[in-house]
Protein backbone atom coordinates (compact mmCIF):
# COMPACT_ATOMS: atom_id res chain seq x y z
CA UNK A 1 0.00 0.00 0.00
CA UNK A 2 1.40 3.40 -1.14
CA UNK A 3 0.68 6.21 0.90
CA UNK A 4 -2.73 7.90 -0.19
CA UNK A 5 -5.91 10.42 0.25
CA UNK A 6 -9.68 9.92 -0.89
CA UNK A 7 -12.02 12.36 -0.96
CA UNK A 8 -15.71 10.99 -0.26
CA UNK A 9 -18.49 12.72 -2.02
CA UNK A 10 -21.35 11.47 0.17
CA UNK A 11 -21.25 10.54 3.62
CA UNK A 12 -23.34 10.87 6.90
CA UNK A 13 -22.58 12.67 9.95
CA UNK A 14 -25.01 13.40 12.60
CA UNK A 15 -24.58 14.82 16.04
CA UNK A 16 -26.01 13.34 19.15
CA UNK A 17 -26.65 15.20 22.33
CA UNK A 18 -28.76 14.89 24.86
CA UNK A 19 -29.25 13.91 28.98
CA UNK A 20 -30.63 10.29 27.69
CA UNK A 21 -28.17 10.03 24.32
CA UNK A 22 -25.76 7.45 26.27
CA UNK A 23 -28.47 5.35 27.51
CA UNK A 24 -30.46 5.53 24.28
CA UNK A 25 -27.31 5.09 22.09
CA UNK A 26 -27.00 1.70 24.66
CA UNK A 27 -29.90 0.93 23.49
CA UNK A 28 -29.84 0.36 19.62
CA UNK A 29 -26.50 -0.22 18.76
CA UNK A 30 -24.03 -3.41 19.56
CA UNK A 31 -21.06 -2.16 21.35
CA UNK A 32 -21.07 -0.91 24.91
CA UNK A 33 -20.73 3.18 24.89
CA UNK A 34 -20.74 3.21 28.65
CA UNK A 35 -17.27 1.77 28.35
CA UNK A 36 -16.32 4.38 25.28
CA UNK A 37 -14.96 7.59 27.02
CA UNK A 38 -14.66 11.27 25.69
CA UNK A 39 -12.23 11.14 23.16
CA UNK A 40 -12.20 7.67 22.24
CA UNK A 41 -14.30 5.87 18.70
CA UNK A 42 -15.38 2.92 17.99
CA UNK A 43 -17.26 1.44 14.96
CA UNK A 44 -20.47 -0.07 16.15
CA UNK A 45 -23.70 -1.66 14.27
CA UNK A 46 -27.60 -1.14 14.26
CA UNK A 47 -29.18 -4.45 13.73
CA UNK A 48 -33.03 -5.44 13.58
CA UNK A 49 -34.97 -7.37 15.74
CA UNK A 50 -33.43 -10.74 13.49
CA UNK A 51 -30.27 -9.66 14.28
CA UNK A 52 -29.44 -8.60 10.75
CA UNK A 53 -27.63 -5.44 9.60
CA UNK A 54 -29.63 -1.60 8.56
CA UNK A 55 -26.48 0.42 9.37
CA UNK A 56 -22.83 0.74 10.54
CA UNK A 57 -20.77 3.62 11.73
CA UNK A 58 -18.08 5.15 13.73
CA UNK A 59 -19.18 6.66 16.96
CA UNK A 60 -17.06 9.37 17.94
CA UNK A 61 -17.66 10.56 22.14
CA UNK A 62 -16.81 14.34 22.29
CA UNK A 63 -18.62 14.57 25.65
CA UNK A 64 -20.62 13.04 28.72
CA UNK A 65 -23.91 13.99 26.57
CA UNK A 66 -22.32 14.16 22.94
CA UNK A 67 -21.74 12.16 20.16
CA UNK A 68 -20.66 12.06 16.16
CA UNK A 69 -21.78 9.54 14.02
CA UNK A 70 -20.29 8.84 10.70
CA UNK A 71 -21.47 6.81 8.23
CA UNK A 72 -19.65 6.01 5.01
CA UNK A 73 -22.47 3.80 3.54
CA UNK A 74 -25.78 5.50 4.73
CA UNK A 75 -27.07 9.55 4.54
CA UNK A 76 -27.67 11.27 7.46
CA UNK A 77 -31.26 11.60 7.12
CA UNK A 78 -31.54 7.46 6.73
CA UNK A 79 -29.43 6.84 9.85
CA UNK A 80 -31.77 9.34 11.46
CA UNK A 81 -34.49 8.18 10.65
CA UNK A 82 -33.36 4.32 12.24
CA UNK A 83 -32.19 5.89 15.57
CA UNK A 84 -35.69 7.91 15.70
CA UNK A 85 -37.45 4.64 15.46
CA UNK A 86 -38.14 3.73 18.94
CA UNK A 87 -37.51 7.15 21.05
CA UNK A 88 -40.31 7.66 22.86
CA UNK A 89 -39.48 10.04 26.55
CA UNK A 90 -35.87 10.01 25.62
CA UNK A 91 -34.12 13.62 25.95
CA UNK A 92 -31.88 12.91 22.60
CA UNK A 93 -31.50 14.63 20.15
CA UNK A 94 -30.45 14.23 16.45
CA UNK A 95 -29.13 16.64 14.00
CA UNK A 96 -27.48 16.46 10.61
CA UNK A 97 -24.25 18.13 10.08
CA UNK A 98 -23.22 16.09 6.98
CA UNK A 99 -23.19 19.19 4.97
CA UNK A 100 -20.10 21.33 7.38
CA UNK A 101 -18.29 18.83 6.88
CA UNK A 102 -15.32 16.91 4.51
CA UNK A 103 -14.45 13.83 4.76
CA UNK A 104 -10.81 11.96 3.35
CA UNK A 105 -9.63 8.21 3.84
CA UNK A 106 -5.94 8.39 4.32
CA UNK A 107 -3.88 5.54 3.86
CA UNK A 108 -0.20 5.76 5.61
CA UNK A 109 1.80 3.02 4.78
CA UNK A 110 4.93 4.10 7.29
CA UNK A 111 3.75 5.94 10.26
CA UNK A 112 6.72 7.43 11.68
CA UNK A 113 6.84 10.46 9.23
CA UNK A 114 3.47 11.39 9.39
CA UNK A 115 2.99 10.46 13.31
CA UNK A 116 4.44 14.50 13.98
CA UNK A 117 1.88 15.65 11.92
CA UNK A 118 -0.83 14.64 14.83
CA UNK A 119 1.34 15.42 17.67
CA UNK A 120 3.38 12.60 18.19
CA UNK A 121 0.06 10.62 19.89
CA UNK A 122 1.05 7.75 22.18
CA UNK A 123 -1.86 5.66 21.08
CA UNK A 124 -3.84 5.59 17.75
CA UNK A 125 -5.88 2.68 18.39
CA UNK A 126 -9.64 4.02 19.69
CA UNK A 127 -8.64 7.22 19.98
CA UNK A 128 -9.89 10.97 18.32
CA UNK A 129 -7.29 13.13 17.58
CA UNK A 130 -8.51 16.68 17.49
CA UNK A 131 -7.36 19.22 15.14
CA UNK A 132 -8.06 22.78 14.95
CA UNK A 133 -10.89 22.80 12.52
CA UNK A 134 -12.21 18.74 13.06
CA UNK A 135 -10.87 14.94 13.64
CA UNK A 136 -8.39 12.56 12.69
CA UNK A 137 -8.99 8.68 14.07
CA UNK A 138 -7.91 4.90 12.64
CA UNK A 139 -10.61 3.33 10.86
CA UNK A 140 -10.63 -0.04 13.26
CA UNK A 141 -12.19 -1.94 9.83
CA UNK A 142 -9.20 -1.71 7.82
CA UNK A 143 -6.05 -4.09 9.13
CA UNK A 144 -3.88 -0.95 7.53
CA UNK A 145 -3.03 2.10 8.98
CA UNK A 146 -6.46 4.20 7.69
CA UNK A 147 -7.54 6.72 8.51
CA UNK A 148 -10.67 8.69 8.43
CA UNK A 149 -10.03 12.70 8.26
CA UNK A 150 -13.45 15.24 9.14
CA UNK A 151 -12.54 18.57 8.77
CA UNK A 152 -14.73 21.74 8.34
CA UNK A 153 -14.87 22.22 4.68
CA UNK A 154 -12.28 24.81 3.14
CA UNK A 155 -9.97 23.83 6.39
CA UNK A 156 -6.14 24.30 5.67
CA UNK A 157 -5.64 21.41 7.54
CA UNK A 158 -6.61 19.34 4.55
CA UNK A 159 -3.38 20.37 2.76
CA UNK A 160 -1.33 20.18 5.79
CA UNK A 161 -2.48 16.43 6.36
CA UNK A 162 -2.28 15.27 2.52
CA UNK A 163 0.74 17.01 1.04
CA UNK A 164 2.79 14.16 0.80
CA UNK A 165 0.35 12.26 -0.14
CA UNK A 166 -1.11 10.59 -3.72
CA UNK A 167 -4.83 11.42 -4.28
CA UNK A 168 -6.40 8.16 -5.47
CA UNK A 169 -9.41 7.95 -7.70
CA UNK A 170 -13.27 6.46 -6.60
CA UNK A 171 -12.46 3.29 -8.09
CA UNK A 172 -8.51 2.95 -6.99
CA UNK A 173 -10.66 3.67 -3.30
CA UNK A 174 -13.11 0.49 -3.87
CA UNK A 175 -10.85 -1.65 -5.33
CA UNK A 176 -8.40 -0.84 -2.12
CA UNK A 177 -11.49 -1.26 0.06
CA UNK A 178 -13.06 -4.63 -1.40
CA UNK A 179 -9.85 -5.95 -1.18
CA UNK A 180 -9.11 -5.29 2.19
CA UNK A 181 -12.24 -6.49 2.81
CA UNK A 182 -14.15 -3.54 4.18
CA UNK A 183 -17.57 -4.15 2.72
CA UNK A 184 -19.90 -1.05 2.52
CA UNK A 185 -23.19 -0.91 4.80
CA UNK A 186 -25.67 -1.87 3.49
CA UNK A 187 -25.40 -1.76 0.21
CA UNK A 188 -22.48 -5.06 0.28
CA UNK A 189 -23.81 -6.47 3.69
CA UNK A 190 -27.02 -4.78 4.92
CA UNK A 191 -30.88 -6.49 6.05
CA UNK A 192 -30.51 -10.39 4.62
CA UNK A 193 -26.74 -10.34 6.39
CA UNK A 194 -25.86 -11.35 10.15
CA UNK A 195 -22.69 -9.75 11.32
CA UNK A 196 -21.52 -13.37 11.70
CA UNK A 197 -21.93 -13.27 7.79
CA UNK A 198 -18.95 -11.04 6.90
CA UNK A 199 -17.04 -11.38 10.64
CA UNK A 200 -18.23 -8.14 11.97
CA UNK A 201 -18.86 -9.81 15.53
CA UNK A 202 -15.46 -10.31 15.92
CA UNK A 203 -14.91 -6.76 16.71
CA UNK A 204 -17.95 -4.64 16.70
CA UNK A 205 -20.43 -6.63 19.05
CA UNK A 206 -20.17 -6.45 22.30
CA UNK A 207 -21.89 -9.49 24.21
CA UNK A 208 -22.07 -9.12 27.87
CA UNK A 209 -23.52 -5.53 27.34
CA UNK A 210 -26.84 -5.43 28.12
CA UNK A 211 -30.07 -5.20 25.58
CA UNK A 212 -30.26 -3.82 22.16
CA UNK A 213 -31.82 -4.19 19.30
CA UNK A 214 -30.89 -7.94 17.85
CA UNK A 215 -29.25 -8.93 20.95
CA UNK A 216 -31.06 -11.96 21.52
CA UNK A 217 -29.72 -13.09 18.20
CA UNK A 218 -26.40 -12.21 18.63
CA UNK A 219 -26.28 -14.47 22.12
CA UNK A 220 -28.10 -17.38 20.53
CA UNK A 221 -25.39 -17.28 17.32
CA UNK A 222 -22.51 -16.55 19.55
CA UNK A 223 -23.33 -19.82 21.78
CA UNK A 224 -24.67 -22.17 19.21
CA UNK A 225 -21.94 -22.22 16.63
CA UNK A 226 -21.11 -20.86 12.98
CA UNK A 227 -24.24 -19.41 10.41
CA UNK A 228 -24.14 -20.66 7.09
CA UNK A 229 -23.23 -18.15 4.73
CA UNK A 230 -20.11 -15.75 4.51
CA UNK A 231 -19.48 -12.31 2.61
CA UNK A 232 -16.02 -12.83 0.91
CA UNK A 233 -14.11 -10.88 -1.99
CA UNK A 234 -13.94 -12.13 -5.22
CA UNK A 235 -12.45 -12.16 -8.38
CA UNK A 236 -14.68 -12.03 -11.26
CA UNK A 237 -13.76 -14.33 -14.35
CA UNK A 238 -15.58 -12.90 -17.15
CA UNK A 239 -16.07 -13.55 -20.81
CA UNK A 240 -17.65 -10.23 -21.46
CA UNK A 241 -15.76 -6.60 -21.19
CA UNK A 242 -19.34 -5.52 -19.23
CA UNK A 243 -19.92 -6.62 -15.82
CA UNK A 244 -23.25 -8.12 -15.46
CA UNK A 245 -26.49 -6.46 -13.84
CA UNK A 246 -26.37 -7.13 -10.26
CA UNK A 247 -27.12 -8.51 -7.72
CA UNK A 248 -26.90 -11.84 -9.72
CA UNK A 249 -27.27 -15.34 -8.35
CA UNK A 250 -24.56 -17.76 -7.90
CA UNK A 251 -24.58 -21.36 -8.80
CA UNK A 252 -23.71 -24.94 -8.05
CA UNK A 253 -24.17 -27.75 -10.12
CA UNK A 254 -27.38 -25.38 -11.22
CA UNK A 255 -28.32 -24.14 -7.47
CA UNK A 256 -28.55 -21.14 -5.73
CA UNK A 257 -25.34 -21.03 -3.57
CA UNK A 258 -25.42 -17.18 -2.96
CA UNK A 259 -25.29 -13.93 -4.41
CA UNK A 260 -22.52 -11.62 -6.00
CA UNK A 261 -23.51 -8.06 -5.23
CA UNK A 262 -20.81 -5.86 -6.15
CA UNK A 263 -17.79 -5.30 -8.93
CA UNK A 264 -14.92 -2.75 -9.26
CA UNK A 265 -12.23 -2.95 -12.08
CA UNK A 266 -8.86 -1.52 -11.19
CA UNK A 267 -6.34 -2.71 -14.70
CA UNK A 268 -7.45 -5.02 -16.34
CA UNK A 269 -9.02 -6.80 -13.11
CA UNK A 270 -12.52 -7.21 -11.91
CA UNK A 271 -13.23 -8.00 -7.73
CA UNK A 272 -16.42 -8.24 -5.89
CA UNK A 273 -18.14 -8.72 -2.91
CA UNK A 274 -20.45 -12.20 -2.72
CA UNK A 275 -22.24 -14.04 -0.50
CA UNK A 276 -22.20 -17.33 -0.68
CA UNK A 277 -22.95 -20.17 1.44
CA UNK A 278 -20.97 -22.58 3.26
CA UNK A 279 -21.20 -25.67 0.99
CA UNK A 280 -19.90 -23.37 -1.50
CA UNK A 281 -16.87 -21.70 -0.35
CA UNK A 282 -14.99 -24.77 -0.92
CA UNK A 283 -15.85 -24.86 -4.82
CA UNK A 284 -15.25 -20.79 -4.58
CA UNK A 285 -11.65 -21.36 -3.40
CA UNK A 286 -11.40 -23.55 -6.33
CA UNK A 287 -12.57 -24.03 -9.80
CA UNK A 288 -15.26 -21.18 -8.85
CA UNK A 289 -19.08 -20.97 -9.13
CA UNK A 290 -20.74 -19.76 -11.80
CA UNK A 291 -23.07 -16.83 -12.42
CA UNK A 292 -26.88 -17.76 -13.38
CA UNK A 293 -26.24 -15.91 -16.99
CA UNK A 294 -23.19 -18.08 -17.86
CA UNK A 295 -21.93 -15.79 -20.73
CA UNK A 296 -20.83 -13.63 -17.43
CA UNK A 297 -18.30 -16.49 -16.55
CA UNK A 298 -17.59 -17.55 -12.91
CA UNK A 299 -16.45 -15.55 -9.31
CA UNK A 300 -12.99 -17.38 -7.62
CA UNK A 301 -12.19 -16.27 -4.14
CA UNK A 302 -9.30 -13.73 -4.29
Amino acid sequence: MHDFFYQHRTVGIIRITGEDAEDYLQSQLTIDLRKLSPGQVRFGLRLNSKGKILAGAHILRLGEEEYILFSQGLEAQGLISLLEENVVADEVEFEDESENWACLTLGIEKLGDFLPKLGNPSTLDGKIIKLEDGFIFKNERFQENVFFLILKKNSPDSSTLTNDLKEISMEEYEFFRMQAGCFSIPCEIGPNELPQEAGLEKLFVDFNKGCYLGQEVMARLHSMGQVQRKTVTVEWQGYSESPPNLPMRVLINQKNTGTLKALTKLGKQWIGVATIHQKGIEQLGGTGLNLEDESFGKITKL
